[in-house]
């Protein structure tokens, strides 16, 4: 199979798309109105308005900030449109039917590089047609497929990688890139020099310091000197490796456990080409940004830090980011930090006055600009704002909308509330709640506690953004029908500081049950919450919290719904899609606290032996074909529930679906089943 409907054939002009820009004056600079929030309405709105896709992803400007390249709906699917800043002027590029672009690239001003996703497309297939690399010239020519998508690969159409993703460009040329590749079974990415034009590819990285490579840096010169390696064997283990130049012998200079602190997690290499910015939370309760001599293995400076959240990187090893840097020099010129809301520290004084003016236009919003230069594009959003963008003149001092990402969701989404979640063994966990917008001081509501899945992960980011998490989805849906949602985060969930993540190793079904609990009694405190009308929801970890919460005898909950559950532990840990690898069965171990599966403690902590004793009313949803938490265990627990005279009350089946729903529709019937399920758990 070949994708070749390109717009070559049929170049599209998007009349629509961007005819003409709002302009707005910089208010504090020309003394005139900032843009108004759009007025709340009182129609209710459609499931449908929360679950479509967007009128446009995130702009990209090219490097000289004259085009942007983003997404649009074209022909059913989401295809490349590029905009001429210059000539107000807007052009489909692609003209694909039967796969959406995914993440674009510039390749200096005249070509871009991007891979595929599938949108609306049920999550079980495995997104058939996502995933390879595609290129093609900001006049929709020379278009090629530069690596294969996963129905090719399971085909075996053409050989070749089986995964390849940008890492960087060339200076002086646009025909090639710098990509990061593997080929066949290996089990390392290894770095090429991939010619855009013919496809042709050379080996830069021969000679690498181990297997298991997952992670390059490169120096100003685009020399690979840093190699992040893990997952060998059963190991839980990050090794990094350094070299001063490409002719010396690779060291390792450090290697920690995913599991306990210190981690190191290596970010970006300095100008000099000697010193790296690194993260590390070693004699520290938080990941905090650091310089570092990697000859000497010891810490330079403190570049920065926050008192509650990481910074630079999760204490999993995984990068965050935090890091802007300058585009051309390579120099840190600011910091990113994803807290209560997404904060921008600027170390650079052109780009912190740029940032002051755009704010004073764009007031009570998070405004994210990039490096300095004449042309910005400005993402400007908030909780009760999907996002809009804007361009900004920076000699003209002139601030022009673009377009928005969610015109029918502005002014019809709830605040999304930051709270400190006090645990009875004393962390303080940032959280999230969303009440009505219509919500009257002193009302006492029906409230859903959504958990997150994972647990190991972090669902709830830029200050409740709407668009990137499940959880601010649903709560969304469900406050627009009055209720209460409480979005808590518990031990073990990372980016929140360290100390958080590494309590919860050994508490999986034990200490996080008890910080949900903690959740609603913080929720019930606050007056909003009825401590009669109480249900917990959650997929996957949340599924399973959901189920095991109503086995505890100090369940507050009148009800549950359980979405992708993990109900059988042993079951899980060998059948789960991840089982086949000795590092993260290790890993699963670490998180339940035993040194075996076959330990009475992981069927203790096992719903489906429980059933007997939930005795409220609860609502269950799969995918079809979820390898993640394969539904079998699922259909079992439904069983069991029937068995012990408490049968579910619905059991939703997501046709073709994975673990999470693709398929609108599938998204669509999943709430209105929810809201019909709520409105007889938890009758007012």
């Amino acid at each position: 199979m070949k994708y070749d409907h390109v717009a070559q054939k049929a170049r599209i002009a998007l009349t629509v798309a961007l005819g003409i820009f709002s302009l707005y004056p910089l208010g504090h600079l020309q003394a005139q109105t900032s843009p108004t929030a759009t007025t709340a309405t009182t129609a209710l709105p459609a499931i449908e308005e929360f679950v479509r896709r967007p009128q446009y992803t995130e702009m990209l400007a090219s490097p000289s900030g004259r085009y942007l390249a983003t997404t649009r709906a074209i022909s059913g699917r989401l295809n490349l449109v590029i905009i001429d800043l210059e000539k107000r002027s807007s052009s489909g590029i692609t003209n694909f039917n039967d796969i959406d672009v995914g993440q674009v690239r510039w390749v200096g001003d005249e070509r871009l590089v991007f891979s595929a996703i599938e949108i609306n497309k049920p999550s079980g297939q495995e997104a058939p047609n996502a995933g390879g690399l595609f290129t093609v010239s900001r006049e929709g020519k020379d278009f090629r497929q530069l690596a294969n998508t996963a129905a090719q690969l399971r085909r075996n159409e053409t050989g070749g990688f089986v995964a390849l993703r940008y890492q960087a460009s060339i200076p002086g040329t646009t025909d090639e890139i710098i990509a990061a590749g593997a080929i066949g079974t290996d089990d390392s990415f290894e770095l090429y020099r991939l010619n855009l034009l013919t496809g042709r590819y050379r080996l830069l990285t021969a000679g690498r310091p181990a297997n298991g490579i997952s992670r390059w840096i490169l120096d100003s010169k685009n020399a690979p000197l840093v190699a992040v390696a893990s997952g060998r064997g059963s190991s839980n283990l990050i090794h990094t490796y350094y070299r001063a130049n490409v002719e010396s012998p690779w060291k390792e200079i450090n290697r920690f456990d995913a599991t306990k602190p210190p981690a190191f997690v290596p970010l970006a290499i300095e100008p000099d080409g000697k010193t790296l910015l690194i993260s590390s939370n070693e004699g520290r309760a938080n990941m905090a940004i650091f310089r570092y001599d990697p000859e000497k293995q010891q810490i330079l400076e403190l570049v920065a830090e926050h008192p509650q959240y990481d910074l630079g990187a999760s204490p999993q090893g995984e990068p965050l980011s935090s890091l802007i840097r300058d585009p051309v020099s390579g120099r840190l010129i600011g910091i990113r930090i994803d807290a209560d809301t997404l904060q921008t520290v600027w170390l650079d004084e052109e780009a912190a006055k740029m940032q002051a003016s755009v704010d004073a236009s764009l007031p009570g919003r998070t405004n994210l600009i990039s490096a300095p230069r004449k042309r910005l594009v400005v993402s400007s959003f908030s909780d009760r704002s999907p996002g809009k963008f804007y361009l900004f003149d920076s000699e003209a001092k002139r601030l022009e909308e673009i377009g928005p990402s969610r015109p029918w969701l502005e002014g019809k989404l709830a605040a999304v509330r930051p709270f400190r979640l006090k645990t009875r063994d004393g962390l303080e966990i940032p959280s999230f709640y969303v009440l009505p917008p219509n919500y009257k001081q002193g009302d006492k509501l029906a409230t859903i506690f959504h958990i997150h899945g994972g647990p190991f992960a972090r669902d709830v980011v830029s200050g409740g953004r709407f668009g990137s998490s499940f959880g601010v989805l649903e709560a969304q849906v469900l406050a627009s029908r009055g209720y209460a949602v409480v979005l808590p985060n518990f031990r073990i969930t990372p980016e929140l500081g360290s100390s958080i993540y590494y309590a919860g190793f050994g508490t999986y079904g034990r200490q996080m049950l008890d910080d949900h609990e903690d959740a609603v009694t913080w929720a019930v405190a606050q007056g909003f919450a009825d401590p009669k009308r109480l249900c917990i929801s959650g997929a996957s970890y949340g599924g399973y919290a959901a189920l095991q919460a109503l086995v505890r005898p100090s369940n507050p909950f009148s009800c549950a719904i359980s979405g992708l559950p993990v109900t059988d532990l042993p079951f899980q840990h060998t059948n789960a899609d991840y089982s086949a690898s000795q590092s993260a069965r290790a890993y699963w171990l670490r998180v339940i606290g035993v040194n075996s599966i076959d330990d009475p403690i992981a069927k203790s902590i096992s719903p489906i032996h429980h059933a007997d004793k939930i005795k409220v009313p609860v609502f269950m949803y799969v995918g079809e074909r979820d390898t993640r938490t394969p539904p079998s265990q699922a259909v079992r627990m439904a069983d069991a529930l029937r068995a012990s005279g408490n049968p579910v009350k619905e059991y939703f089946v997501g046709k073709g679906e994975g673990h999470g729903y693709g398929v609108t529709a599938n998204n669509i019937r999943l709430f209105e089943g929810m809201l019909q399920f709520l409105e007889t758990a938890l009758p007012k």
